[in-house]
């Protein structure tokens, strides 16, 4: 799937001392929310230092994508929720806002050139992590509004000319990829529809996901037994022959979207089924319970046999990776694989992707326990009551209120997605 399967360890040597692996009951809140605060410190170090010397607010440094900041703050907003911790808010909301671009659409200029589909709406779900968590108001518009420029802006790239529908990898016809009908580009999008969905109670965005999941489905990229494949070509008569490379990322995001789905259409069975068809098999994911990826609330209330194997593989994963970690310091290190050490590093040096992976599983047990989510019906704490803007999605001008309610939001990682849509779904 392109950039998104890239391994984000760079495998550099370091000699660290002083190191103590984290210890983690996950039965414990206390236990998590600590664990939890040195894996944030560890990214957040890595961000200031990267910072400091590009003065650049938003983005890491090379050879890290664009899309993996946006993850990153994505995992900060839901730590900042979980844990009452806000001494990153600003940093990240900075961050955030430092790439909107001029049309507030996450199209920054210097990014242009090589910004895809996916990278856009992963900034696009880290606003709506915003939105949803009343996380503190941004300098322009809205968390919510930002959200829905990107739906709005990808509304018009849905495709039926080829295939009859999906999303394409890249946005632009020079870029590489733009012939590829990436399933990891439709599905962010059937995500960033149902969330909004279920923010605003607006149903031309539940119209769009069930559209968008429907045409995955229709295509042979979610398969009968709901298998999530990778995309297809646009070349292909009606797409229909898949790349069948399965990874955790994209089969997270229809996981979690169904799930909210089911919500907002009281246990349609349709979304029913879906939950618990994903639920099924993404074993092809898990290794003794402990999540791998092999390519390399209550919102399943209508299905509440699910809760507690999904709650085991949670804590299992959640402790495997956070004892694969030592503190280093004032710092962390940990491991791209969670049941054996390798390249043991800090995100300084080389280990982004390894110290985000770990913070989201470890945080995502707290998610039991939060406050409810921003959605139609009730008010957040600390609201963002702006409304939408742009046209392209017929929504314009729709209020976006900030309730509370039941849609999981999380951000994802290459390692960590799939047990994190997990937790979202438990704790709609």
């Amino acid at each position: 799937m392109f950039t998104r399967a890239s391994v984000l360890s760079l495998s550099l040597s370091c000699i660290i001392s002083s190191t103590a692996a984290l210890d983690l009951d996950v039965q414990n809140q206390d236990s998590i929310k600590s664990a939890a605060k040195t894996l944030a410190n560890g990214l957040v170090t890595f961000y200031n230092e990267s910072v400091s010397e590009s003065g650049i607010p938003g983005i890491f440094p090379d050879p890290y994508y664009w899309w993996e900041a946006g993850l990153v703050f994505n995992a900060l907003i839901d730590y900042s929720y979980l844990t009452g911790d806000s001494q990153y808010d600003a940093i990240v909301s900075d961050g955030i806002q430092a790439q909107l671009g001029e049309d507030y659409a996450f199209m920054p200029a210097n990014q242009t050139g090589q910004i895809t589909n996916e990278d856009q709406t992963t900034w696009a779900l880290a606003a709506l992590t915003a939105a949803e968590t009343g996380f503190s108001p941004p300098e322009n518009r809205s968390w919510a509004e930002y959200a829905a420029e990107v739906f709005d802006v990808q509304v018009l790239r849905w495709d039926e000319e080829t295939c009859g529908g999906g999303i394409r990898y890249t946005i632009f016809t020079f870029q590489s990829g733009y012939d590829y009908k990436s399933n990891a580009a439709t599905g962010d999008f059937f995500l960033l529809a149902a969330r909004l969905a279920k923010l605003t109670g607006n149903g031309t965005y539940s119209e769009w996901a069930d559209k968008s999941y429907t045409w995955a489905k229709d295509r042979g990229l979610i398969s009968d037994d709901y298998d999530v494949y990778d995309g297809t070509s646009a070349d292909l008569d009606n797409c229909e022959d898949a790349n069948r490379v399965q990874w955790s990322y994209i089969h997270s995001v229809y996981t979690e979207g169904s799930a909210i789905m089911q919500n907002i259409t009281n246990g349609e069975q349709k979304w029913t089924d879906a939950v618990q068809g994903f639920v099924n098999s993404s074993n092809i994911f898990f290794e003794d319970d402990i999540l791998t990826e092999i390519a390399c609330e209550r919102n399943v209330i209508a299905a509440p046999s699910l809760a507690e194997p999904l709650t085991k593989k949670l804590e299992a994963s959640a402790k495997a990776a956070a004892g694969i970690c030592e503190e280093v310091s004032e710092d962390v290190k940990c491991s791209h694989s969670w049941d054996h050490a390798d390249s043991l590093e800090t995100a300084s040096d080389g280990n982004l992707g390894e110290v985000f992976s770990a913070l989201a599983i470890v945080q995502s047990l707290l998610f039991s326990k939060a406050k409810p989510l921003a959605s139609n019906g009730t008010e957040a704490e600390a609201g963002d009551n702006a409304t939408q803007s742009g046209d392209a999605s017929g929504t314009s001008g729709a209020e976006v209120p900030k309730e509370t309610g039941a849609a999981g939001t999380i951000a994802a990682s290459v390692t960590a997605v799939l047990a994190v849509a997990f937790a979202a779904a438990l704790s709609c």
